[in-house]
Parts: C-alpha cells; sequence; structure tokens
C-alpha cells in the first residue's frame, strides 16, 4: 500500500476542458527545499531514479525523449517551451498514439518546504484517469527521492491498486 503520508498529501483533481480534453492536476508538498525539488526534476541522473531516462536537448526548444521507468518502458517526446528555473518547467508532451498534450510543473516554496503543483491538460477522455495515477505513483517515487530513501521501492501495482480506484472517482465527478 502506498505510504499514507503521500495519499493524505497529495492533493487530486480532474477537471473536464473545452473540446472534450481533461485537465489532471496534483499538488503535494515535499518536506524539501525548492533547489532540491528542482533538481530531481531537472538532473539526469536524479531523474532517472523516479521517473525515467532523459536523452536529447534540455533546454526550452530542445526536445528530450524520456524513457518511463519500469514496467512501462514507454517513451515519451517532450518538447521543452518554457523554463523558469527553479519555479516552473512546461512541455507539450507527445504520448504514442495520443493527441499532444500539455504538462506544466510548477514549484512554490513554503519556508523549509516545496509546494508541487503538477497540470497534465488536453489530456484525452480515455487516459485521463490513467496520468492521474501515474503522475501520483511517480510523485511517490519523487518522495522517496527527496526523503533519501530509494524510489524503486514504490511498488506499482500496488499504487495502481490503491490509487486507481481514487482517480476513477473523481473522473465520474468531472
Amino acid at each position: 500500500m502506498p505510504d499514507l503520508r503521500e495519499l493524505l498529501g497529495t492533493t487530486r483533481t480532474i477537471t473536464r476542458s473545452t473540446g472534450g480534453t481533461y485537465a489532471v492536476v496534483l499538488r503535494r508538498t515535499y518536506d524539501a527545499d525548492l533547489q532540491d525539488v528542482w533538481s530531481a526534476w531537472t538532473t539526469p541522473s536524479r531523474l532517472t531514479r523516479w521517473l525515467g531516462d532523459v536523452t536529447g536537448t534540455r533546454e526550452v526548444g530542445g526536445t528530450v525523449h524520456l524513457t518511463m521507468s519500469p514496467p512501462d518502458q514507454d517513451v515519451a517526446t517532450v518538447h521543452i517551451t518554457t523554463c523558469n528555473a527553479p519555479t516552473n518547467l512546461q512541455a507539450r508532451w507527445t504520448w504514442p498514439g495520443e493527441p499532444d498534450s500539455t504538462v506544466d510543473l510548477q514549484l512554490q516554496p513554503t519556508g523549509s518546504t516545496t509546494v508541487l503543483t503538477l497540470t497534465h491538460s488536453q489530456v484525452p477522455e480515455k487516459s485521463a484517469v490513467e496520468y492521474g495515477y501515474g503522475w501520483e505513483d511517480f510523485l511517490n517515487r519523487l518522495t522517496r527521492l527527496l526523503a533519501d530513501e530509494d524510489p524503486a521501492a514504490v511498488s506499482w501495482s500496488e499504487a495502481q491498486q490503491h490509487l486507481k480506484p481514487l482517480w476513477e472517482d473523481l473522473f465520474t465527478g468531472a
């Protein structure tokens, strides 16, 4: 079962947008300073420990290929559109078999903690729930990394078992 701190510490929403797409929003406070959280998202050696392997040009206008961590090993193509270090990173997200969508990462320092808001917008209806619990699983892995614990200790199958129903309920209400 996911760590109870992670389940209770995440604000999750799905909203229907115009055009029949959805926005998946996750908000979580990390017990880490802004630079540490930013580094976890932008330093390849750290990113690979909790999200996946990154290759390509990591700058505005650049394209990055993100090979997701197991069990998926799927590849997202990420076109970086905005980078305001260390508080905002935005990209066009290309996933096989889907129209492009947008991922927006906002980081806000609050004393010794950092509030992360991840918004994945323009998501097709068929993928909204999967993106919700998928991103939440990865944020659970990020929690472990920032606590100097092993992100690989987070079980995808257990996370999916507990998170998918939460996201399905949110989707039903969207």
